[in-house]
């Protein structure tokens, strides 16, 4: 996928797991943004597809291309997203 440079929008995989992937009931979605885009804002994205995950607004763990992420990490087209609840156990 190429970024349209006419518009600015850009295609990011969203991946979901544990709790997030109960509340989305689905596995993965794709988002378009628009360019520059950060983290931050395919979350914004996301929860305005499914607000119920503004559960997770303070706790949510990100991972861009299989690496942790802060909500500042910019995206590119093509980027995969991984969005996690907390982690906890013992």
């Amino acid at each position: 996928m190429m970024t349209n440079t006419m518009t600015g929008q850009l295609t990011v995989h969203v991946l979901f797991f544990g709790a997030c992937r109960e509340i989305v009931q689905a596995d993965e979605i794709v988002c378009e943004l628009t360019a520059p885009a950060t983290v931050t804002a395919a979350w914004e994205a996301v929860k305005t597809r499914c607000p119920a995950l503004a559960a997770f607004e303070r706790s949510a763990l990100f991972a861009v291309n299989e690496e942790h992420a802060p909500r500042t990490q910019s995206l590119q087209t093509g980027d995969v997203l991984a969005i996690f609840p907390p982690v906890s156990g013992g």
